[in-house]
């Protein structure tokens, strides 16, 4: 049950988080840059000000603009306990399993931490020792700050590894029994993901390395779905980018469409795509909508497929696709019979199980893994939604469903 309430407006708010970021991140660099010349007098005092004051202040400011960006951001609605009480309560064998494994992991986490944080904490006092050797003034703040880093490195190195095995654990043991759920639909975590049709189009332009995960397939509404999580990068080290992140959904059509067709955002991720489609003999395909016309290009290799498949409801559902809080501008390719869409998204990654501190049967958790899933396939609604033939297919499929019921 949503809420019928508008959500409040915080601009006023997030306007005053960034101008009070960038005030108290001034005041911080001007109170470290005072503080230095205090202490070392002349040019080198100067220079270590500035250059402390200024990472300082700007970490200040990235926090108030941080504080902003959330003031911003759509609330996420808050998951049903009702169904995570009823999945903690019908999967209990399973999480009992589960939980004795978290406990044993946690336990081991506990033991490596009692000598691997001691003695990275003594080795970051040790880093600052060696300051007693050079001929800069010694400072006891640096020490705290040594002392801290040693702690969390220790920390990490005590638990990281065993959190992330038992990541792993759940999201193997839980999300193919709260998939299953959903009907004839299977999870797997980790995906080799068939890009071999996008990349001869050249949809996502040039990229080094592919990862996929999170994958839900089987069928759904009566069709043959594939979706995953997708992410694209190049480059390596610093130069690293990331070409794309986000889903990636696919779906049989009940009816072949000859030839390629793509729909592609102008001015977006996509850009590559855009180009390399124009020289490569597609067509432009021109759209009686000079709003889409402004927000997409559209190119295909049959005009007559391509303006069978661009009927005006698939228009106005696909640019409806954008407006969601989580989602970019998707890119659309359909090739014979398989609408594939590409959707960047903005926000978390999906299916988190809950904290390696927290029980395995946590309502919140399963809930929002519950609603992760149907948020994954309420995409596939949409996908199947863009096409008139296989929304009768989806229809009829969902009528026999109540008539079972």
């Amino acid at each position: 049950m949503t809420d019928p309430r508008p959500a409040p407006d915080r601009s006023g708010l997030a306007r005053l988080a960034i101008f009070g970021g960038l005030g108290a991140g001034a005041l911080v660099f001007f109170m470290v840059l005072t503080a230095s010349v205090r202490q070392t007098p002349g040019a080198s005092g100067v220079m270590s000000g500035i250059a402390v004051g200024l990472f300082a202040g700007l970490l200040v400011a990235m926090a108030g603009a941080w504080a902003a960006m959330r003031l911003m951001a759509k609330p996420e609605p808050a998951p049903d306990t009702a169904v995570g009480g009823e999945l903690a309560e019908s999967l209990a064998p399973v999480l009992r399993e589960i939980e004795t494994t978290r406990v044993d992991l946690l336990r081991q986490a506990k033991a490596r931490g009692r000598w691997r944080i001691p003695l990275c904490t003594l080795g970051g006092i040790a880093l600052w020792a060696t300051g007693f050797w050079s001929d800069d003034p010694i400072d006891y703040f640096d020490l705290l700050t040594m002392a801290a880093t040693g702690a969390l490195v220790g920390w990490g190195w005590a638990e990281f590894a065993l959190s992330d095995r038992y990541d792993r654990l759940y999201r193997d043991k839980m999300l193919p029994l709260i998939a299953a759920r959903f009907g004839d639909i299977t999870y797997t975590r980790a995906v080799d993901a068939d890009l071999s049709a996008l990349t001869a189009e050249h949809v996502f332009g040039d990229y080094d390395s592919a990862g996929a995960q999170n994958r839900l397939a089987g069928t759904h509404g009566g069709l043959p779905i594939d979706i995953c999580e997708l992410a694209l990068t190049k480059g390596s080290g610093d130069n690293r980018q990331t070409v794309f992140s986000g889903l990636l959904a696919s779906v049989e059509l009940p009816r072949s469409l000859r030839g390629t067709t793509a729909v592609i955002a102008e001015g977006d991720v996509f850009a590559p795509a855009r180009d390399w489609m124009s020289g490569r003999g597609r067509l432009r395909v021109r759209i009686e909508d000079p709003e889409f016309e402004k927000a997409y290009q559209v190119y295909g290799t049959d005009q007559i497929a391509a303006r069978a498949l661009l009927t005006p409801a698939f228009i106005e559902r696909f640019r409806a696709m954008a407006t969601h809080s989580w989602a970019g501008r998707p890119l659309a390719l359909v090739q014979d019979n398989r609408l594939t869409l590409a959707i960047p998204r903005i926000g978390n990654s999906l299916f988190a199980p809950p904290s390696f501190r927290a029980p395995a049967a946590s309502r919140e958790a399963l809930a929002r893994l519950y609603r992760d899933i149907t948020e994954v396939l309420a995409t596939v609604d949409t996908v199947i939604d863009l096409d008139q033939a296989a929304r009768g297919i989806a229809a009829g499929h969902a009528a026999k469903g109540d008539a079972r019921d």
